[in-house]
């Protein structure tokens, strides 16, 4: 768990970071000392900040390697296929979550914030490309990937991850929607190896939120007031089936014999080091 530990604590201290970077810019940019007031600052300055942040926290993870090569590859069977019911699987799962979150009625606390995000170009390049990125490169590649190497059951790799995922996002009503789907991309991770297939459905899932947004004129309606209960309860079943069909397909029919996971066996000349020295 240490690694889990220190990456989950690069997550805050990279958003920490940019904040002093954006607040220093500003004071050297106003020539002035007094610190702005957080409302106003965020308000001016949250855009770049969540671009900048995820650019740093992603070229950390690269740079250091924490995610392998490896995790890169299109090399597991029916590949067209497995990318193909990947995003019939996001989008079957978006219905039945959200649908889900709707009944919890539990608080937005950003709300405003994604609306300012979903009506800049650099808001929506963050949204749908870099948060992603940097979610999938952290939680998958980086937390994931190490604990399914160490642990005997992958499993418990997959819902710790999940859960770290839901708690990262520190939205009330985002945090039971990202476990959920944490586990789906979980799943598909361990399932292929790779972290493609979760990435393009992280893409494909913030993108329909930023189009359904801008499609509904801004409003940010919930799917009971766009298509009524009845219709709100019908689509919700139809992405039940969908994620069961997906789930069932990739299991049986794509990629029927799992790839292992275990730690990567260290270097002959580094075994060979190590005995001559307990040797001597």
């Amino acid at each position: 768990m240490g690694r889990v530990i220190k990456l989950f604590i690069y997550f805050f201290a990279y958003q920490f970071l940019t904040g002093a970077i954006m607040i220093g810019g500003y004071m050297i940019a106003n020539q002035t000392t007094d610190i702005p007031s957080a409302e106003q600052f965020m308000h001016d300055h949250l855009i770049w900040m969540q671009l900048l942040y995820a650019l740093l926290l992603t070229a950390h993870l690269l740079g250091w390697k924490y995610v392998k090569r490896s995790d890169f590859s299109l090399s597991f069977p029916h590949t067209e296929k497995v990318l193909l019911t990947s995003v019939v699987f996001i989008i079957g799962m978006g219905c039945w979550t959200n649908y889900l979150t709707e009944l919890t009625e539990l608080p937005d606390r950003f709300a405003d914030e994604f609306r300012m995000l979903m009506n800049h170009p650099i808001g929506i390049f963050s949204i749908v490309i870099m948060a992603p990125l940097m979610e999938e490169l952290l939680v998958r590649g980086g937390m994931q990937g190490h604990l399914m190497r160490k642990w005997k059951n992958p499993l418990w790799a997959i819902v710790v991850s999940s859960l770290i995922f839901g708690l990262i996002h520190g939205n009330p009503m985002q945090i039971f929607f990202a476990f959920i789907s944490g586990i789906a991309l979980g799943w598909i991770y361990y399932r292929t190896g790779s972290l493609l297939p979760g990435m393009l459905m992280h893409f494909i899932n913030n993108g329909t939120s930023v189009l359904l947004f801008h499609l509904s004129g801004g409003k940010d309606e919930t799917m009971t007031e766009a298509l009524g209960t009845t219709g709100a309860i019908c689509l919700a079943l139809v992405g039940v089936a969908l994620t069961v069909w997906s789930i069932w397909y990739i299991k049986t029919r794509l990629i029927p014999n799992q790839i292992v996971w275990k730690e990567t066996p260290a270097p002959v000349e580094e075994v060979i080091v190590s005995e001559d020295k307990e040797q001597v």
